[in-house]
């Protein structure tokens, strides 16, 4: 039998329980026969002593009167009598009587009397030995015995009765129930009480107190789960929000806050295949500032990263929100890409700026300087692709730059 075999406790409980009451009783039945047989033993031999001592006088009378018939219905009488098995007179003239069953004798616990003179004293006028009948005494043992023993059978099997009874119901029953909801016992039913449906009115034992230890143990789960919850959702958030923060990093400009070259050869591509799709308008925007590198020269590298962060601010303040996005596209350059935006909107977005950037004062430690930029405006054509259109405005701001800077130079295709 596998070592890891199911068996039930209460049945292997009431198994132990049989064994123990029948050993109990079969114990108890050897004692009440022992002393049975011994009682019926002495019984028997004070009935032979007591036959002996009543018939003794009788057949001392029946001899000395020399009766022989009297003698032999005695002796018969004597061993008719139930408790008797053979008995043998024997007269000192040799004269012998018998009678009963002569067999009895191989029992040896004959008695052994002696017939007296029935009117003097002293002397015997013959011998009687009487054997009990063994058969006889060994039918009294059982006849006396059957009904005890049929007693404590009956008292075994009421008792393994009663007990198998209670350790059903007290026991098979609720642990059977106990098992039964640990083996089904899911993450989504773990909420679910145990429920044992027990008699009510009584007092507690230790299957209650199993129950209510499954049922803190329930509610500690349940706590922990929550809590475990509630840190994976606090742990998420700050993941989500490191992501989203390495995320606007990577496509940040740090100097200027706006988006980064990278951005914009990801996201430049799409925004043009989007405006040919669905047949929007497009345009872009090429911004740079105007004798930046004399900045840098005469008021140091800081300051130019002053002056680029504030023209950035400037140009990022007339975009619209949802629409415009602005690139730092290299050095001093800007790219704006404005959607939904035809060439006249765009143009006009760009003077805008230009004069926003103009009117900008920038604080530097040597007094407030003003910049200035020049622009370059151009809308998608029919058919044109990302770069074509790039090519087209950074060729327009060149034109401004050429034409003395500080102006907006606009494709005059669909002007």
């Amino acid at each position: 039998m596998p070592s890891n075999a199911y068996r039930p406790l209460a049945a292997a409980l009431i198994r132990k329980t049989i064994l123990l009451v029948t050993a109990c009783a079969c114990i108890m039945a050897a004692l009440q026969a022992f002393l049975a047989y011994r009682a019926e033993r002495e019984y028997f031999a004070q009935s032979l002593h007591d036959i002996a001592n009543t018939s003794v006088p009788l057949l001392s009378v029946s001899l000395w009167d020399i009766e022989p018939e009297s003698v032999r219905r005695q002796v018969k009488a004597i061993a008719e009598r139930r408790q008797i098995g053979y008995v043998r007179l024997e007269v000192k003239t040799g004269q012998v009587f018998e009678a009963g069953k002569p067999q009895m004798q191989a029992g040896g616990d004959g008695q052994h009397f002696t017939i007296p003179y029935p009117y003097k004293n002293g002397g015997s006028i013959g011998t009687l030995d009487i054997w009990p009948d063994s058969e006889a005494f060994y039918s009294d043992v059982v006849a006396g015995l059957l009904p005890t023993l049929l007693g404590y059978l009956l008292l075994a099997i009421l008792i393994c009765a009663m007990i198998a009874l209670i350790l059903r119901r007290d026991l098979q029953k609720p642990m059977h129930q106990i098992a039964g909801f640990v083996t089904d016992l899911r993450p989504e039913t773990l909420t679910r009480p145990l429920r044992l449906g027990r008699p009510t009115g009584r007092r507690r034992d230790e299957i209650d107190l199993v129950a209510e230890g499954f049922g803190k143990l329930q509610a500690g789960l349940n706590r922990h789960i929550r809590d475990l919850d509630q840190r994976v959702a606090e742990r998420t958030l700050e993941l989500k929000m490191a992501m989203e923060a390495i995320h606007e990093i990577s496509i940040t400009d740090p100097l200027t806050g706006c988006f980064n070259r990278h951005l914009f050869d990801e996201r430049y591509p799409r925004e043009v295949e989007r405006s040919e799709c669905n047949h929007l308008p497009l345009s872009v925007v090429f911004c740079d500032i105007d004798h930046f590198k004399s900045v840098n020269d005469n008021h140091g590298h800081v300051a130019g990263d002053l002056v680029l962060a504030q023209v950035a601010r400037c140009l990022q303040r007339e975009l619209r929100a949802d629409l415009d996005w602005i690139a730092r596209f290299g050095g001093e350059e800007f790219v704006i890409v404005l959607q939904e935006t035809p060439l006249f909107g765009a143009r006009a977005l760009a003077e805008r700026l230009r004069q926003a950037v103009a009117a900008e004062a920038i604080e530097l430690s040597g007094g407030p300087i003003r910049m200035t930029a020049s622009f370059g405006v151009a809308e998608r054509r029919a058919d044109e692709d990302a770069t074509a259109l790039l090519a087209r405005a950074d060729a327009l701001l060149y034109q401004a730059k050429q034409e003395g800077r500080d102006r907006v130079c606009a494709d005059r295709f669909q002007d």
